[in-house]
């Protein structure tokens, strides 16, 4: 094909994605006036601007619209984008997330809520639950467990404190792929940044690639970033790097050398949406539970064998000191179900008779697709 030829193809196809570029903002900003109008209506009868139950009917719908050859995850994105700027119309949204900018929090918060709702960096998950406790942002994104390192005590801890001031609102799942990140060569680098979770997570690869480095321990990625950037700039000749995001590269400066250095491919970080109001029934949910017992024998079989009993799957159990007295704990659960489907209401019941004190503290749209 000569290169005349090729250009006037080429022409051509532009002039037809022009076009379609065209029905697209026309369709997009249709869809804007009907978003304010479901706000309008919204405000008036105090209903939650963002409803997860609905928002997983929307991508579930929407993926299985599509024929491709657009992938399932880019059409996610640009529907989560979309559902963002909806938000923004309907009524701006304050999202709290786990700080500095740049975690993997972070990420995880604008790769579920998008790029046009507001975004409050908190220093830590109790902070977190404070701030949608106090109703100072509408919402909050905190880590429950990773597949590699397992659950987060912090959030436990914190439902027992604050269960009773708010609810487990959705869930988020996040491929955690870490980058390391500088501005020298990688055979320069003498010192690296990072949490002890993510050295962890990256000890293999670490192992076989930079045995000598001294590994210095911070308090989050983000700040590991912001360490190494900082050094480097007091010293270009200084051999620094962090292991992070590739969003805090981004954000501080930092250059990917490495990516997806992790020895796990399939690391996963599950997350907890909070907020003061209950979601509805999605038809695929997942209900969290947190009990203490008596001490006596076989009381923790006999709460569990009611979910047995039933039918009803526990996809997660964990555990934590009450922080009321000695050697008691409190046990946490997920169960497939939601707390306002009769028959999964009354299995609650049956299970609370065996229990001192049996709190739900949410039921919400299971998630199915990792970020």
């Amino acid at each position: 094909m000569e290169a005349s030829e090729e250009n006037q193809i080429l022409g051509e196809l532009r002039k037809k994605i022009d076009a379609v570029d065209q029905q697209l903002v026309k369709l997009i900003n249709q869809r804007a006036d009907l978003v304010v109008s479901v706000g309008d209506l919204k405000r008036s009868t105090g209903t939650p601007i963002y409803a997860p139950h609905r928002e997983s009917e929307v991508i579930k719908k929407i993926l299985s619209l599509s024929d491709g050859p657009i992938l399932d995850r880019t059409l996610e994105a640009i529907y989560r984008e979309l559902m963002s700027g909806s938000f923004a119309l309907e009524q701006p949204l304050r999202i709290g997330y786990l700080g500095p900018v740049g975690t993997y929090s972070h990420v995880a918060a604008t790769r579920h809520f998008g790029s046009s709702v507001e975004f409050e960096n908190l220093r830590a998950i109790s902070g977190v639950f404070e701030e949608v406790a106090r109703g100072h942002v509408d919402y909050g994104l905190v880590p429950i467990e990773n597949s590699t390192g397992g659950g987060i005590t912090e959030t436990l801890d914190a439902f027992i404190k604050y269960h009773p001031k708010l609810n487990i609102y959705g869930e988020v799942k996040l491929a955690v792929h870490f980058s390391l990140l500088a501005n020298c060569k990688p055979e320069k680098i003498s010192r690296i940044f990072s949490r002890p979770e993510a050295f962890a997570q990256c000890r293999n690869w670490l192992a076989t690639q930079f045995p000598n480095a001294e590994k210095i321990p911070a308090e989050s990625t983000a700040e590991a970033a912001a360490k190494a950037k900082a050094a480097s700039l007091n010293d270009p000749e200084i051999g620094v790097a962090a292991i992070g995001s590739s969003l805090a590269g981004e954000i501080y400066g930092l250059h990917p050398l490495f990516e997806d250095i992790e020895d796990r491919q399939d690391n996963i970080t599950r997350f907890l949406i909070l907020a003061k109001n209950e979601t509805e029934i999605s038809g695929d949910d997942k209900t969290s539970i947190m009990f203490t017992t008596d001490d006596r024998p076989g009381i923790l079989a006999d709460v569990l064998g009611v979910f047995k009993r039933h039918g009803i799957n526990l996809t997660h159990i964990d555990k934590r000191p009450s922080l009321e007295v000695n050697w008691d704990y409190t046990f946490f659960i997920d169960a497939v179900g939601h707390r306002k489907d009769t028959k999964f209401a009354e299995v609650i019941g049956e299970a609370r008779a065996h229990c001192k004190k049996l709190v739900v503290i949410g039921s919400y749209p299971a998630c199915r697709r990792t970020l």
